[in-house]
């Protein structure tokens, strides 16, 4: 558990700052902005489970089954899904809707299910090819 709160706190700062910088200092609010988005939260989730599963690796002395590198991964996910969730849900109260509306979504229901649930499935694929590339045995 320790490893999945560890790697799944890193994505989630790596996504606020990115949704920081990108909002609040670049003001970068085109359709390209939606594309960074979709490849930096890509980035990071798949760099934090690469690093999480890695380190699952080493705990268990250099060996890591199918399976021990997927549960870890989709609990990094999960970690990170309910995070940004939460983060997001930060941002709404503090700066209000004008966000998710720059981001084309009116219903906040449907962004934070999107959000939390994309994360968790998407997370789930990644960690999927992840514990395979990685396994040892």
């Amino acid at each position: 558990m320790r490893i999945a709160l560890k790697y799944g706190i890193a994505v989630t700062l790596v996504i606020a700052a990115w949704v920081a910088l990108k909002h609040f200092v670049l003001h970068f609010e085109s359709a390209a902005a939606q594309g960074s988005d979709i490849f930096i939260f890509n980035l990071a989730a798949v760099v934090g489970l690469v690093l999480g599963i890695k380190a699952k690796r080493a705990a268990n002395g250099g060996t890591l089954t199918y399976g021990d590198g997927l549960k870890t991964g989709i609990s990094i996910a999960v970690t990170y899904a309910i995070l940004t969730s939460l983060y997001f849900l930060f941002l709404l109260a503090l700066v209000g809707p004008k966000l998710m509306q720059q981001e084309g979504e009116t219903s906040y229901v449907k962004a934070f299910v999107g959000v939390s649930i994309g994360f968790a499935l998407f997370g789930t694929v990644f960690s999927a090819i992840v514990a395979l590339i990685l396994k040892t045995r």
